[in-house]
């Protein structure tokens, strides 16, 4: 028998439990809501079994009046609430993704993406009429899919105000994670959740469990981290050291600043590559049956096109995920190479339309090898033509190649690749 509670007279079922906190008498369950059958979060705050103060029953109520306001795709929404004799329940969304303080660990390069995604979401409340401070931004609370699709969650401690706000009654929070003004019961602004996210991402690029970020704090209050990440380049540790500034004035003033700052940054040192014997490659020419990329706002790269090595270049249509693949393979001619290269697709007008980075890798035979996909391509409908696909390493244009995209017929997309004669001298560009 299930010692789950029975939640069916209001339309859920309970699956198992996802994570409690006793002390406050709060327990989260996973659901399946019997009408629709969709999976939903259950949070419960059990004030007729545990000796949870009312403040914890606010927190609860605060948090279905903030999420209320809210619509965000990265932020869970709310669904419902009901009242049982044992508590009082809230249903949300249901995303499949574990938060950050479980055990996967990530490359700096995709931290750095899930700090731009978090900013996003802080830019989002930041920007609402009455702005929002979580309040409470820590690693157990960021959620990231397979896919690094991030999600914001628990506004329970989330206090709502233009400007700043004033301080409370009571100091709310996850100590390490909370900045000065927050432990001291000052007034928060839009600064103060981006210190609970600089140190976040201290932790995950230190490999530091969230109960032991306080390792990290000198006796001075300050977060100490350089030496633990030597691959970093200095302008990424400047940007983090901004972000936990103990004075709140030294900090960026909101996300969107912070923002700014991070996008154009690189995150790791160049690395150095040993000599090999030069290998020739050819350089392959493609036409591509690609269905369309996904639009993102970025300006083009501004550098002279520049031979940085020996270069081969392929491209796989993926039918089943209606996506296509970029590959391409250098060999170096430099000691010092950047070790992120960035991709990007242009339209046939020139303007780019998608872009990544990905890392390089270093294989055995000394060359750099690196991918760029890109997923889902068959449902923005762009005009068919000629495109063109570049690859940039250390500022240097490696790749420039053309291809054809072909829309899609009847909702189904038909990738192909038909290779054309190769480059028989194996020359970059």
């Amino acid at each position: 028998m299930s010692d789950f509670p029975n939640f069916t007279n209001y339309g859920y079922q309970i699956k198992r439990e996802l994570g409690q906190n006793r002390a406050g008498g709060r327990v989260t369950y996973l659901a399946t809501e019997i009408n629709t059958q969709r999976s939903v979060v259950v949070k419960q705050f059990q004030f007729a079994r545990t000796g949870a103060s009312w403040s914890e029953y606010d927190a609860f109520e605060r948090e279905i009046q903030v999420l209320r306001g809210l619509d965000h795709p990265s932020i869970p929404h709310y669904l419902d609430s009901f009242q049982t004799p044992a508590g009082f329940c809230m249903v949300q969304e249901y995303k499949d993704a574990p938060s950050l303080a479980s055990s996967r660990r990530y490359q700096p390069q995709a931290i750095k993406q899930i700090a731009i995604s978090v900013l996003e979401i802080l830019k989002y409340l930041q920007s609402q009429m009455t702005p929002v401070i979580h309040r409470d931004l820590k690693p157990e609370n960021i959620l990231v899919d397979e896919r690094l699709n991030v999600f914001l969650v628990d506004f329970g401690f989330a206090r709502t105000g233009g400007g700043e706000v004033a301080a409370s009654s009571v100091v709310k929070g996850t100590l390490g994670f909370m900045p000065p003004e927050q432990m001291f019961n000052r007034h928060l602004s839009a600064a103060s959740d981006l210190y609970s996210l600089g140190a976040t991402l201290i932790c995950l690029l230190t490999n530091t469990l969230s109960t032991e970020v306080g390792t990290l704090v000198d006796d001075a209050g300050r977060i100490n981290f350089k030496q633990r990440v030597p691959k970093l380049t200095p302008g990424f540790i400047e940007w983090l050291q901004k972000m936990v500034e103990p004075n709140v004035r030294q900090r960026y003033a909101n996300a969107a600043e912070a923002l700014d700052a991070l996008i154009p940054l690189q995150v790791l040192r160049p690395v150095e590559i040993p000599k090999v014997p030069v290998v020739a490659a050819g350089l392959l020419a493609v036409v591509v049956a690609l269905c369309v990329p996904v639009v993102m706002k970025f300006s083009a790269p501004e550098v002279e096109p520049d031979k940085v090595g020996e270069v081969t270049f392929t491209a796989e249509p993926i039918p089943a995920r209606n996506s296509v693949s970029f590959s391409v393979k250098i060999h170096p001619n430099t000691q010092k190479i950047q070790t992120i290269g960035t991709c990007g697709l242009f339209d046939q007008s020139g303007t780019l339309v998608a872009k990544s980075q990905s890392q390089l890798q270093v294989g055995k035979d000394g060359l750099l090898s690196a991918s760029c996909s890109y997923d889902d391509l068959q449902k923005l409908g762009y005009p068919n033509g000629q495109w063109t696909f570049k690859f940039y390493v250390d500022g240097k244009k490696a790749v420039q190649e053309n291809f054809t995209v072909l829309g899609p017929e009847d909702e189904h997309c038909k990738c192909d690749i038909r290779p054309e004669k190769p480059n028989p001298q194996g020359k970059g560009i």
